[in-house]
């Protein structure tokens, strides 16, 4: 795919709504990729991307701490996408861009989550707006599908992979929200480069409360890059905006009826919709508050 270090005018015009789906992954202090939505997201002129903070997030400390960020951005006008790397550079708390954020339909009459702070990234690479390559999605999906249907006299014998607990892992909620085929999900992983890669992977789905799976070819030339026990994150995303974030090891590659099938054996859970984003697993003992102060 062609790769290009600026964006042109289309880029910076049909970006700008907040009308679209925007993705950044980072990483975490533990050096585990981290996933986020932000609809804020977009390119501010040639060289420079922002996004506007309304609430708090792990994602804004992580790329203070490590600014290798990675985007995607799929626009609901133009229903183009785009994928990149970028770097954090600073935060404004006031400025001509903040002023451009609150005038936004969506956030002129906000009085609850106001975009009250403006981060700044450095472009280094960005793809070309390309369209949606829905002949693959259909493909890959039916035979992630496929798969997952062969896996169950497996999974039935199997119910539990080694050294794994016996407790649901994801919540019912969040075992249907991956089961669908319909809900947009995203994977990454911490590549060589020391960005994480961040790529749309629709496809996958959960074979029961602790483990996805997907077909081997979705991942397309990723797929020589994931090796058994590389932690990767998936980020699962409804268009009312329920997500759920997981975490977990790559359990390898298996044949099932003639199709390589992925699974990765989820082993963190964390819910990452506002006001309360935090972790549900491994379930944390509840505490009294006794600081209102955020990382």
């Amino acid at each position: 795919m062609k790769i290009k270090t600026k964006f042109n005018t289309f880029d910076v015009e049909k970006t700008a709504p907040l009308e679209k789906i925007g993705i950044i992954a980072t990483q975490n202090l533990e050096g585990l990729p981290h996933i986020t939505f932000i609809n804020s997201l977009m390119a501010l002129n040639d060289t420079t991307m922002t996004l506007g903070q309304f609430i708090r997030g792990n994602s804004k400390y992580f790329m203070q701490k490590n600014p290798k960020v990675s985007f995607f951005i799929l626009s609901a006008q133009s229903k183009k996408i785009w994928t990149g790397k970028i770097l954090w550079r600073e935060q404004q708390s006031q400025g001509p861009e903040l002023e451009i954020y609150k005038e936004k339909p969506l956030q002129r009459y906000n009085s609850y989550f106001p975009i009250h702070r403006v981060h700044y990234f450095d472009l280094v690479e960005t793809t070309p707006a390309n369209g949606l390559p829905l002949v693959n999605l259909i493909r890959f999906t039916l035979m992630t599908l496929m798969a997952r249907a062969g896996a169950t006299p497996w999974k039935t014998k199997n119910r539990r992979p080694t050294n794994r607990p016996e407790c649901p892992v994801l919540k019912p909620y969040g075992e249907k929200l991956f089961s669908s085929p319909f809900t947009m999900k995203f994977l990454s992983f911490m590549a060589t480069d020391g960005f994480p890669c961040l790529i749309p992977f629709v496809q996958c789905m959960t074979l029961d409360s602790q483990r996805i799976v997907f077909y081997a070819n979705a991942l397309g030339a990723h797929r020589h890059e994931i090796t058994a026990n590389m932690d990767l994150s998936v980020f699962c995303l409804k268009t009312t905006l329920e997500s759920v974030l997981v975490r977990g090891k790559f359990a390898g590659y298996k044949s099932i009826y003639g199709i390589k099938m992925g699974q990765i054996n989820i082993d963190w859970v964390y819910n990452s919709m506002p006001p309360n984003s935090d972790q549900i697993y491994p379930e944390k003992p509840l505490t009294p508050v006794t600081s209102f102060d955020s990382p």
